[in-house]
C-alpha cells in the first residue's frame, strides 16, 4: 500500500481536539496547543511549578522578587496583601518580616490582659497604628528580626483597636509575653504594620540606587534597603501611587497623591529616590487625552506611559532640572491590563483592549495573532482589565494569567521562537515571580 503524505497547516491546530481542521485559518482557531507546547519538531509538557516557601495559612504572595544590592546580598522578597517578607535560610526559619513598624521608646506604661497602656500625650492613631496591626513588647522581641515558626513570633498579637484618649491600644487576644505595670521606668514597645490591597490591584516594584521601592495604590510609597523594616519613601509627593518605575537613574510614579491622580506622573531626584523637592525633580499632568494612565514601562531608550487607549513616548533630554519629554504620543493602542504589562528582552509586552502587543522602540506591534479571537472571546469586559503577567527568562517565555468562562488559565507566548500556547493548572495561581537561589 503506498504511503500517503498529508500536510497539517499549522501543525498544533492538527492536536487540538476542539478544533480539529488543519486547515483552520490561525486568527479563527481556538487554542493551539493546551498543556503541552510544540518547540524543535518535539511535543512537551507543560511548565510545572513548587510552592517554594509557606507564609501561613491563607496567605498568599502576589509577587515573588530577587532583589540584589551591588554589594553582592541577594534577596527572595515575597509582597503578599499585607506585608514585606524576606526569605531566610536559617535553622527552623521560612521567612521574616520586613513590613513598616513604629516603635514606642520607653513609652509603654502596663499591660495587662488585651490592654496596652502607652504614656500620657501620645497619639497612637497619629502614628497610623490601626486595627490589623501587630503589637511585642521590646523584652519580648529577643532576636533582630521577626520569623515565622521561629523566636518570638508566637508573641506578636493583633490589634483590635486604638485610643488617643487614654491613650491605649487594645489587642484581639490577651497579650501572653512579659505584663505588668512599669509607671516612672516605660518598657519599649514595637508596631508592625500590615498593608491594605485595593480589590483588583497589585504591588508594583523598582530598584532605584540600590533600594527596593513597592507600591500598590493605597499606601505611601515603601522603601527597603536590605535591612531592618521598610519604611515610607517620602511623605509629601510618593504617596498612594499606583505605579512606579526606574528610568534615568530616578524614580517614577504615576496615579499618586493622596487623591490619586490618573493624569499625573513625578520623578525623583537622579540617584536618590527619596528626594522629590529637589530642583532635579518633578511632576508633570499628561492631559493630551482623557484616557488614564494604566502603567509605565521602557522600551530600549524610551520611558513608555501607557493609558486605555494610547501610548506617550518619553525620551531623556540630558537637562538635570528637566530630564524627561514626551514628544511622542501614539493613539489608537493603549493598555487596558496594568498588571499585564511585563519588561522582557529590553522592551515590554502588555495587552491591549483588542490583542497582546510588543513595544517595537516608540510604537506597539501586535503578537497576538494566534490566541486574540480565542482570548476575548471567552474573556469578560470586566476581567479582561485583571489579567496579570510575569516572565520565566528559563524559558524565553511570558505567562498571562486570566480568569475564563473556560477556568482560570495561562496563555504563554515564547518571545524567542513567537510561538503561543495555553495552560491549566489544579491550583489558583495567583502570585509568581523570580527568586534568588
Amino acid at each position: 500500500m503506498p504511503r500517503k503524505k498529508y500536510l497539517f497547516r499549522p501543525m498544533e491546530h492538527a492536536l487540538a481536539s476542539d478544533y480539529p481542521s488543519s486547515l483552520m485559518p490561525v486568527a479563527f482557531a481556538g487554542w493551539g496547543a493546551k498543556n503541552f507546547k510544540i518547540d524543535q519538531r518535539s511535543v512537551l509538557k507543560r511548565w510545572g511549578y513548587t510552592e517554594d516557601r509557606d507564609l501561613g495559612s491563607g496567605v498568599v504572595p502576589y509577587s515573588t522578587i530577587l532583589y540584589v544590592l551591588k554589594g553582592g546580598t541577594r534577596h527572595t522578597l515575597y509582597l503578599t496583601a499585607s506585608d514585606l517578607c524576606n526569605k531566610e535560610t536559617g535553622t527552623a526559619e521560612t521567612f521574616s518580616y520586613k513590613t513598616t513598624i513604629t516603635t514606642y521608646t520607653a513609652k509603654i506604661v502596663s499591660i495587662s490582659g488585651t490592654t496596652i497602656t502607652l504614656k500620657a500625650g501620645e497619639t497612637p492613631s497619629a502614628d497610623g497604628v490601626a486595627d490589623g496591626d501587630y503589637f511585642i513588647l521590646d523584652d519580648d522581641f529577643n532576636a533582630s528580626k521577626e520569623t515565622d515558626g521561629h523566636d518570638n513570633s508566637a508573641l506578636w498579637v493583633s490589634i483590635a483597636s486604638v485610643s488617643d484618649v487614654t491613650p491605649s491600644i487594645t489587642t484581639d487576644t490577651t497579650y501572653a509575653g512579659t505584663t505588668g505595670s512599669w509607671s516612672g521606668s516605660e518598657k519599649t514597645g514595637y508596631v508592625r504594620h500590615v498593608y491594605t490591597m485595593p480589590a483588583d490591584e497589585r504591588w508594583t516594584w523598582a530598584i532605584v540606587a540600590d533600594k527596593f521601592i513597592f507600591t500598590n495604590g493605597n499606601t505611601n510609597v515603601q522603601v527597603w534597603t536590605g535591612a531592618n523594616y521598610a519604611s515610607d519613601l517620602n511623605a509629601t509627593t510618593a504617596v498612594k501611587a499606583r505605579y512606579c518605575l526606574e528610568y534615568a537613574n530616578r524614580l517614577f510614579i504615576a496615579d499618586y497623591g493622596s487623591t490619586r491622580d490618573p493624569l499625573g506622573i513625578a520623578w525623583s531626584k537622579e540617584n536618590d529616590p527619596t528626594d522629590w523637592s529637589d530642583s532635579t525633580a518633578g511632576a508633570a499632568q499628561l492631559f493630551e487625552t482623557n484616557d488614564y494612565i494604566t502603567g509605565l514601562g521602557k522600551s530600549g531608550a524610551n520611558l513608555i506611559v501607557y493609558r486605555q487607549d494610547s501610548i506617550m513616548i518619553g525620551n531623556r533630554t540630558g537637562k538635570s532640572t528637566a530630564p524627561v519629554i514626551f514628544p511622542g504620543h501614539r493613539r489608537g493602542v493603549g493598555c487596558v491590563a496594568p498588571y499585564s504589562i511585563i519588561e522582557v528582552a529590553g522592551t515590554n509586552v502588555f495587552l491591549g483592549r483588542d490583542d497582546f502587543y510588543i513595544m517595537r522602540g516608540d510604537y506597539a506591534e501586535s503578537i497576538g495573532e494566534r490566541v486574540r479571537e480565542k482570548f476575548f472571546d471567552i474573556v469578560g469586559e470586566e476581567e479582561i482589565k485583571n489579567t496579570w503577567g510575569f516572565l520565566n527568562m528559563i524559558t524565553n517565555e511570558v505567562m498571562w494569567i486570566a480568569n475564563t468562562s473556560e477556568g482560570k488559565l495561562g496563555l504563554i507566548y515564547n518571545y524567542q521562537n513567537k510561538n503561543w500556547y495555553v495552560s491549566e493548572f489544579a491550583h489558583d495561581i495567583i502570585g509568581a515571580g523570580r527568586g534568588a537561589k
